[in-house]
């Protein structure tokens, strides 16, 4: 009986990793239309729309564009004619100077074509999060009000909260000696107060009070600059009322706006202060992805919505391999009227690539618990 329910659970985690690589690939996917519509609109020529990497599946000409899928839809490339990307496969007509190339448009027309990415994972934000909120917001502290000291979900399986057999349901009623009195800002404190350290935590769970000690984890507060408690819990949340369109959007500017000065601090952090504690690697937001999904179709689409604002603000960094470094280069050029050195630009593109492609290693041994295994880090 237990190998049959086992049988029978598989298919239900294959839909939903399917499902969830689906999601991220489609952000990729939208990313690059985003490129696409804005070339199309100025009339410059798009060899090659290409989403995913591997064996190709599908590959069809339309017009002058050869779109195609390869089996694994976690990457995506347009060729745009006379916009050389160095180490981005065959590219035909990237010295093209004819009237409907990139290279000869005006720097405004360049600069949308090459912002068009970010700003279409933006718009699906804004689009994902409206819809939400005229649909009714999911059980987050994102979308949702009044949180209360009840536990919704638990982050993760190597959570301090996971590790103490705390449960969805769990309402905590007390930490140490301090009574909550529903108070789930006083909760925060009071965890944020013990960083790496054990507490004794008193939750009602069945009707019965329990106490249980957990040791906490910990994260850098970015206000404080200082090491803060973590549990490793989503706490249960008031949900908001359906709203109209305007009112739900005007809502979804503010909560997409907040969150892009989020991340952009967590982006700055990262580099400023070589803190990666908050960031996750391919295999952390495929996995969270895949989590998502599984917690129905509300909270699968607000975690695509966040995705999709990382991936926004990621492409804004001044990194040729990126949006934001090809608008730079774009704007130097623009103004000496003249286009950069191209062993120059090759220099950088190829220190650009080993930065990343070493820091994605890295987060992907992070994300895998190598560096825990081995005795290194907290």
């Amino acid at each position: 009986m237990n190998l049959l329910k086992s049988l029978l659970v598989i298919p239900s985690h294959l839909w939903f990793s399917i499902v969830g690589v689906l999601g991220v690939g489609f952000l990729i996917g939208f990313h690059e239309l985003g490129h696409f519509l804005f070339a199309k609109l100025f009339h410059v020529r798009t060899p090659s729309f290409s989403i995913g990497f591997g064996p190709k599946l599908i590959s069809k000409q339309i017009g002058h564009t050869t779109f195609s899928l390869s089996a694994i839809p976690l990457g995506g490339y347009v060729e745009v004619a006379g916009m050389a990307e160095i180490a981005q496969g065959e590219q035909k007509e990237a010295e093209s100077t004819a009237g409907d190339s990139f290279a000869v448009k005006p720097y405004w027309q360049r600069f949308l074509i090459l912002f068009g990415g970010i700003f279409f994972n933006l718009l699906f934000a804004y689009a994902a999060i409206t819809a939400l909120l005229m649909l009714g917001a999911p059980p987050s502290g994102m979308l949702s009000k009044n949180q209360t000291p009840i536990i919704h979900h638990i982050a993760d399986t190597d959570t301090p909260a996971a590790q103490a057999d705390l449960r969805a349901g769990d309402e905590i009623t007390q930490v140490n000696d301090v009574l909550i009195h529903g108070d789930i800002e006083l909760l925060k404190e009071q965890l944020a107060l013990h960083p790496n350290e054990t507490v004794t935590l008193t939750i009602q769970r069945d009707e019965q009070l329990e106490t249980i000690p957990v040791t906490l984890g910990s994260r850098l507060d970015e206000t404080t600059n200082k090491e803060v408690g973590i549990l490793g819990v989503f706490f249960a949340s008031e949900p908001l009322p359906r709203m109209s369109f305007l009112p739900a959007l005007k809502k979804s500017f503010e909560i997409t706006n907040a969150s892009i000065v989020v991340i952009a601090k967590s982006f700055g952090n990262m580099f400023s202060k070589r803190d990666l504690s908050n960031v996750g690697g391919p295999l952390s937001v495929i996995s969270q992805t895949i989590k998502g999904a599984q917690q129905g179709w509300k909270i699968f689409l607000l975690l695509l919505a966040i995705i999709s604002i990382n991936l926004a603000v990621l492409n804004l960094l001044p990194l040729p391999i990126l949006d934001g470094g090809q608008i730079l280069f774009t704007t130097i050029e623009a103004i000496i009227r003249r286009p950069l050195p191209l062993k120059i630009r090759e220099y950088i593109h190829m220190a650009s690539w080993f930065l990343i492609l070493g820091l994605m290693l890295y987060l992907t041994i992070k994300d895998i618990g190598i560096f825990k295994w081995l005795g290194f880090g907290k």
